[in-house]
C-alpha cells in the first residue's frame, strides 16, 4: 500500500521538544514501512525527523504564499490560521504531485492544526483524520481565552476535519468528546491505540539506589496536564523524606501573568529548590535513560487522549502515579499496574507518594504489570495491522 501520513508539529531550534504528534507519526511511519509498504511522510520544513526505516520517503512542506485574491480573501483570518491554511494548500499540491508519480492509496492526517483543510474530497485518494487533541478541546481544559482569533481558528480546524472520509482516534474518552463536538456518531471513529516500540528502553540497564527516589514529570508544564494539583502537592510531597528529588522535563505554558514554571519554584523553600531540577526540553534520545533511571513517574492529568509520555514510562518498567481522569483510566487499572489519585485533590496526591515510598517494591511488580499490558495492546505490529485494516475500509467505501 502508498501511505502518505502528515505530521502538524513545529520544528525545534534545538530538535528537543518532539511531543506526542511527532512520536505517533515516526512510530506508525517506521512499522508500516517494515511490514512492506511504501510511506511519504510529510513534515514541516526546518523539522529534524527521527531514524527512518529505508522505505519511508521524507518530504518537506511550508506556507505557501497567496495569489492577490486570496491575500484579499485570507484578510478576513488572523495570522495562524492564514499560516495554516497556506501550509495546507502546499501539502495539498505536494500530495498531488507525488500521487501522480505514484498513486498514493490514503494520506492520513492529524486533528490538531487543520492541515486537512485543503485537501477536499475530490482529491483521487481518501483523506482519514487521526484525533490527538482538537485545539478547540485543549482551549476549553486550559481556560483558554475565546478570542475571536482562537474562534477563527477553532472553526478552521472544524473545516478540516470535516475533509476526512474516516476517523481514528487512540482513546474511548477521548472519541466520547469528539463525538459531542462535532455531532459525529461513535460508529463514524474507529479506537486504534497508539503504538509503542519499548526497544529503546529494554536495552537500558535499570539503576537501582534506595538512597535517593527520583519523581519524574515529563511533558508540557499546563492546566491540562495537571500543573495546578502539582504545585500544591510538591512541597508537602518533598517534606516527606529528604531522599526525595523531583525532576520535570518539558516547557512551561502561563497562567495569567505568570508561567506555571516560575509558580512552581516560588511555591518551594530554599533548601527543596535543591532537590529541583527543572530541565526544559530534553533530546529524545536521552529520555529512556531517564525514565530507566528514575523512581516513579508523576502523571497528573486534568484529561488525556492515549498519552506517550505516560506510555513510556510503562515502557520503561517506571512505577507510576497517575490521575484518575478520562483517558488514564483506561490505561492504569488501580493497583494492578499503577496507582490513581483524585486530580482534584493534591492531598490524595501526596498520599499515593507516600505509599508508593513505603510499599515501593510492590509498586514495581505493578510497574511489570504495565510494561505487559502495554506489549500486548500497543505492540507496532499489532497496531500497524490494525491501522491498515481501518485504511482499506475506508479505500473500499470511496470507491465508486
Amino acid at each position: 500500500m502508498h501511505i502518505a501520513i502528515v505530521n502538524s508539529e513545529y520544528p525545534s531550534p534545538t530538535g528537543s521538544d518532539q511531543g506526542g504528534i511527532a512520536t505517533y507519526t515516526y512510530t506508525l511511519a517506521n512499522t508500516l514501512a517494515s511490514q512492506g509498504h511504501k510511506i511519504e511522510l510529510l513534515l514541516r520544513a526546518g523539522t529534524t525527523s527521527e531514524k527512518l526505516h529505508d522505505s519511508v520517503t521524507i518530504h518537506y512542506y511550508k506556507h505557501k504564499t497567496p495569489g492577490r485574491l486570496t491575500r484579499l480573501l485570507r484578510s478576513l483570518n488572523d495570522g495562524i490560521t492564514n499560516w495554516e491554511m497556506g501550509c495546507s494548500q502546499h501539502i495539498r499540491d505536494l500530495l498531488t504531485k507525488i500521487h501522480h508519480e505514484g498513486n498514493i492509496d490514503i494520506a492520513e492526517f492529524p486533528d490538531y492544526g487543520g492541515l486537512a483543510f485543503a485537501c477536499i474530497r475530490s482529491l483521487p485518494f481518501p483523506v482519514v483524520i487521526n484525533f490527538h487533541m482538537p485545539s478547540e478541546i485543549v482551549d476549553k481544559i486550559n481556560q483558554t481565552e475565546l478570542t475571536s482569533s482562537r474562534k477563527s481558528f477553532h472553526r478552521f480546524e472544524r473545516k478540516a476535519i470535516a475533509n476526512g472520509q474516516g476517523f481514528r482516534c487512540p482513546s474511548m474518552a477521548l472519541k466520547s468528546e469528539i463525538c459531542k463536538l462535532y455531532a459525529l456518531q461513535p460508529s463514524d471513529i474507529i479506537t486504534i491505540r497508539n503504538p509503542v516500540s519499548t526497544l529503546h528502553f529494554d536495552r537500558i540497564s535499570k539503576k537501582d539506589n534506595m538512597n535517593r527516589f527520583d519523581l519524574l514529570f515529563t511533558g508540557r508544564l499546563e492546566r491540562r496536564k495537571g500543573a495546578e494539583v502539582l504545585i500544591k502537592a510538591l512541597p508537602s510531597i518533598l517534606q516527606l523524606d529528604k531522599r526525595i528529588h523531583f525532576t520535570l522535563v518539558g516547557n512551561s505554558e502561563p497562567d495569567g501573568k505568570h508561567w506555571y514554571r516560575e509558580k512552581l519554584e516560588r511555591s518551594l523553600s530554599a533548601e527543596q529548590r535543591t532537590r529541583v531540577y527543572l530541565s526544559g526540553p530534553l533530546n529524545r534520545e536521552k529520555l529512556p535513560i531517564l525514565y530507566r533511571r528514575s523512581s516513579i513517574f508523576l502523571f497528573p492529568s486534568i484529561f488525556e487522549n492515549a498519552p506517550y509520555s505516560l506510555l513510556e514510562a510503562m515502557a520503561a518498567r517506571l512505577p507510576v502515579l497517575a490521575s484518575s481522569s478520562c483517558g488514564i483510566d483506561e490505561i492504569i487499572k488501580h493497583n494492578e499496574n499503577g496507582l490513581l489519585f483524585n486530580p482534584q485533590n493534591p492531598q490524595d496526591l501526596i498520599e499515593k507518594v507516600k505509599y508508593a515510598l513505603t510499599n515501593y517494591q510492590q509498586c514495581c511488580m505493578m510497574a511489570e504489570n504495565a510494561y505487559n499490558f502495554l506489549k500486548q495492546h500497543h505492540d507496532p505490529q499489532k497496531i500497524g495491522a490494525q491501522t491498515l485494516e481501518f485504511y482499506q475500509k475506508v479505500i473500499k467505501s470511496k470507491k465508486p
